[in-house]
């Protein structure tokens, strides 16, 4: 959803640029809001996601809807197919990352169908298309927003540029393919960087290892990226909302334009960069990494970056598409100078595509570095929806070796604080487990200890206590077992 708003603001941009209508719209599960923070249970439910959906239809004559869901898993995005394949003059396309075999097929409440069931009956039908590449696994298992989500900018982009272009038919697949060598040109040149990016992501886990905090601060699409970045971290890894942040200057104008600020919806949503210069900068440390991004575009940046630095804080600099110009003060600099021309006038693509593998990288290493993955699995994510409901007792399944139910029990016991569970909770629908489970700290952390070390509810938190890595108090449990 957060790549759906990223892509719809660019070739927005770029139609308004050639004097036509600006005819691209984006839904995420959970309004805006989820732009920035995960709203629980909101891509569980299929009746919001016609009522979301309608609006942005009525009276258009023609429509392309393309629904993303890289795990085939969303009801969110498959009861909008299904209503939207019914409706005259709309074609639908369904991006996943999954075999069709793969699709979810359990129960979703308030619904007489499965994800599985709902894409298997309009797979007929000639207004419906399954785009699934093969992507291959994920670095960290059941975490999408790496490999899954690169690859669905990368489609986006390449969809609508070659659309808007109004590419002849014969010509696509040469089109396609060009553009796809380039996408490759640019992960290589990211790649050449490793060096950099090894050190960037080793001051990432000592910062998150100390409890501190990283700070994106940025300016355009590089600052953009740097909050949705942030806003992975909490579902992902159970980070604290403050744990990794971005500020971008302009806040809520830059990011969705006039009229759409959300400042006053809570601390979580206050991104401009005068809210970090106002709230974080006073508040830094040498256990917080500031991360400049985009600095070319405005001086801002580049002060914010100088003032972390004489405050004590770590700072860094990621830069993709262009030399890093002057001296720079700083305790680490990615520098991917040169990658290929834009396919789309207007919006840096292959510049945005490189950040992102850069930030990614930082997070997802810093967060391994800090005990958050184990055996390749997220041990500390949050249960914010019900595919995460079953993902984490199938991450406590395969830890320990215990059955399905046997591994329910025990995130049973963390989310409502037991060492008893009752049948009312057993039979209880996963929405209320998510609801739940919203305000409950390391939820899958003590469930884990519990099932490992046979343990009590009591004794988990005081291991976890003792011992804050999960992954470290995992291990040390195991052994002494054997």
């Amino acid at each position: 959803g957060r790549l759906a708003m990223f892509a719809a603001r660019a070739f927005n941009r770029f139609l308004v640029g050639r004097k036509r209508a600006p005819n691209v719209r984006y839904l995420i599960a959970g309004s805006n809001l989820a732009l920035i923070k995960a709203q629980e249970g909101a891509e569980d439910d299929p009746n919001e996601a016609i009522d979301d959906v309608e609006p942005l239809v009525k009276g258009k004559r023609r429509v392309l809807y393309i629904g993303v869901t890289c795990g085939l898993s969303a009801p969110y995005v498959a009861s909008q197919v299904l209503h939207l394949s019914r409706r005259r003059g709309t074609n639908c396309v369904l991006i996943g990352f999954n075999p069709a075999d793969r699709a979810r097929d359990v129960e979703v409440e308030n619904w007489d169908k499965t994800f599985a069931s709902a894409i298997q009956s309009v797979s007929h039908r000639k207004n419906f298309l399954l785009l699934n590449p093969v992507v291959g696994p994920e670095p960290v298992t059941g975490s999408t927003r790496m490999k899954g989500g690169s690859a669905t900018k990368l489609l986006l982009e390449i969809i609508f540029a070659l659309a808007i272009e109004k590419t002849k038919p014969s010509a696509l697949p040469d089109h396609v393919a060009a553009c796809l060598r380039a996408y490759e040109e640019t992960r290589l040149a990211v790649y050449e960087q490793t060096a950099t990016i090894g050190r960037l992501v080793e001051l990432g886990g000592q910062v998150l290892r100390r409890r501190g905090h990283i700070y994106y601060v940025g300016a355009g699409t590089p600052g953009i990226l740097g909050t949705v970045d942030a806003s992975e971290c909490p579902p992902t890894f159970g980070a604290d909302f403050d744990t990794v942040r971005g500020f971008i200057v302009g806040g809520w104008r830059t990011l969705l334009g006039p009229g759409h600020d959300l400042s006053d919806q809570g601390p979580w949503y206050r991104i401009s960069l005068d809210e970090f210069n106002h709230v974080q900068l006073p508040r830094l440390s040498g256990n917080d990494l500031v991360v400049g991004l985009g600095m070319h575009l405005d001086r801002q940046v580049g002060e914010a970056l100088q003032r972390s630095r004489k405050a004590g804080a770590l700072t860094a600099v990621v830069q993709v598409g262009r030399p890093v110009t002057g001296r720079r003060v700083v305790d680490a600099v990615v520098c991917v100078p040169y990658v290929p021309k834009t396919i789309i006038p207007g919006a840096s693509v292959f510049e945005e595509y490189g950040t992102k593998l850069v930030l990614n990288a930082l997070t997802t290493g810093g967060h391994i570095l800090s005990g958050k993955v184990y055996q390749n699995r997220m041990v500390d994510l949050r249960i914010s929806n019900n595919k995460l409901f079953h993902r984490t007792i199938g991450i406590i399944q395969h830890i320990t070796g215990i059955s399905a139910d046997a591994a329910k029990r025990y995130m049973l016991r963390s989310i409502y604080k037991t060492d008893r569970v009752t049948p009312p909770m057993l039979h209880a629908k996963p929405s209320e487990h998510v609801k739940a489970s919203t305000n409950v700290p390391k939820i899958v952390p003590k469930a884990l200890i519990m099932a490992v070390g046979r343990t009590t509810l009591a004794e988990a938190e005081k291991l976890l206590k003792k011992e804050p890595i999960v992954r470290a108090a995992i291990e040390r449990l195991k052994s002494a077992s054997t």
